[in-house]
């Protein structure tokens, strides 16, 4: 179940209470094929050590094949000779065609093998529960590991009700580090922040896969 609790910003303003939530009724693993052979979601490949959202999505159908973080190319070797021809390349640091599947959210950087549950989001490598669960809504992107925003980018450089001039769109609470099973009592979907689970993307573990 959902417990409601008040969460103060570290500010320490508490004229600024939100009301938060901890504890959730949706702690269960996503939907995935446990038996595809491919330990990421089911929206990604592997690629070395990390999982990426798949090529197929990324770069369309006839480009499947991962040869880099930022290359997917038609053929599971292109040539020198005809490598801009047989591959497309889209650079960047948790962008272009390397980021995660959409299943963990829009432009997150890729991530160890494995997902988060279903009221978990993943944020530097790990599976915290959802701020947008976490405070009702009001602040549905995570920023820290301990604070939602109520937007993006410079507007969580600084908290909500700041004294120094700087007022975001930032709150703090220690009670937001947090994983998404702390409301079922089962081992299977952790209270504290955690990598990614393999548990709920296959049965077992199959040797590294590089094509979509």
């Amino acid at each position: 179940g959902v417990s409601a609790i008040t969460g103060f910003s570290s500010s320490g303003d508490t004229s600024r209470q939100q009301e938060v939530t901890q504890g959730s009724n949706l702690a269960t693993a996503p939907k995935e094929n446990l038996n595809d052979g491919n330990i990421c979601n089911d929206d990604e490949e592997q690629y070395g050590a990390l999982c990426y959202a798949k090529c197929s999505q990324l770069a369309g159908p006839d480009h499947t094949y991962r040869q880099s973080a930022w290359t997917c190319c038609k053929q599971a070797q292109c040539s020198l000779a005809n490598l801009f021809s047989c591959c497309k390349h889209d650079a960047g640091a948790c962008s272009g065609f390397s980021i995660a599947g959409m299943q963990e959210g829009s432009a997150i950087c890729p991530h160890a093998p494995g997902g988060c549950l279903n009221d978990e989001e993943l944020f530097l490598g790990m599976c915290y529960m959802k701020c947008s669960l976490l405070t009702g809504g009001l602040y549905p992107n995570r920023a820290e590991i301990d604070g939602c925003c109520k937007s993006v980018g410079a507007y969580c450089l600084a908290e909500e009700g700041a004294k120094d001039g700087f007022d975001g769109m930032l709150i703090t609470n220690s009670t937001f580090d947090v994983g998404g099973g702390c409301a079922d009592s089962s081992a299977g979907t952790p209270c504290q922040p955690h990598p990614p689970l393999t548990s709920v993307t296959e049965s077992h573990s199959p040797s590294p896969s590089t094509s979509s």
